[in-house]
């Protein structure tokens, strides 16, 4: 399967929703609010208003926002995982909710491969730059950096399916652009659903392997610590 990189995501992910003060000309402190960032699945809208799902970490509670506005995106997309930028409105982060949406982008994501086609033997040919990476339910988030090209590249998670029926899958990040090029870096996100291998009722952990030119570290193990039901974001 080819697969084009389509969305560039420069905004780095806010671990948490801070309150900061500041000093105004009249010398009093004022509080600011700092705005959530977070990898979402956008799940339609309802009344007129977006809905969007995320686990923080691993299997941490399902969070559901709602934000003050819909999004206009082809319904044959949704539902889609997004990089969303909000302020939740009672002001808590991690919580269910309303929230005032600021910005929302479409990023790169599908489904774990769990054939592997011709050509996937390369799948190191071309590096890729692993600022980092995170378990969020079923789906594996990724914040990278990629050899810019408007030509088409395969860009996925596959399974070896040596090890589908072992206790811990070995997954690869393959990333093979059409021509290899000189060209500069651009940062991305990407989000894996993993559901279809991580819910394999023997399965204990998955090993992802990436073409990491960021430190030398190119296995990242992920232990199941419970149980989520299929697609449980």
């Amino acid at each position: 399967m080819r697969c084009r990189v389509l969305s560039l995501v420069l905004l780095p992910l806010a671990a948490l929703f801070l309150m900061f003060t500041s000093c105004g000309e009249d010398g009093i402190d004022a509080s600011v609010e700092m705005p959530l960032t977070e990898i979402a699945t956008f799940e339609g809208n309802g009344e007129g208003r977006a809905v969007f799902s995320f686990r923080k970490v691993d299997d941490t509670p399902l969070v559901v926002l709602t934000a003050d506005t819909g999004i206009d995106i082809d319904p044959e997309r949704v539902p889609a995982r997004m990089l969303i930028r909000y302020i939740p409105e009672n002001g808590n982060a991690y919580e269910s909710g309303p929230v005032r949406l600021l910005s929302a982008s479409l990023i790169n994501s599908s489904a774990v491969e769990t054939v592997w086609k011709d050509g996937y033997d390369r799948w190191d040919r071309d590096g890729v730059y692993l600022y980092s990476m995170w378990r969020s339910g079923t789906y594996l988030n990724m914040h990278i950096r990629l050899t810019y090209s408007t030509e088409p590249r395969v860009f996925c998670l596959a399974a070896d399916p040596a090890t589908l029926h072992t206790s811990v899958p070995d997954l690869y990040l393959v990333h093979i652009m059409e021509n290899t090029a000189d060209n500069h870096d651009r940062a991305y996100y990407a989000s894996f659903d993993m559901a279809s291998v991580w819910n394999r009722k023997d399965v204990t952990a998955v090993r992802i392997h990436v073409a990491n030119t960021n430190l030398d570290k190119h296995i990242f193990t992920f232990e199941k610590t419970s149980s989520l039901p299929a697609g449980g974001n």
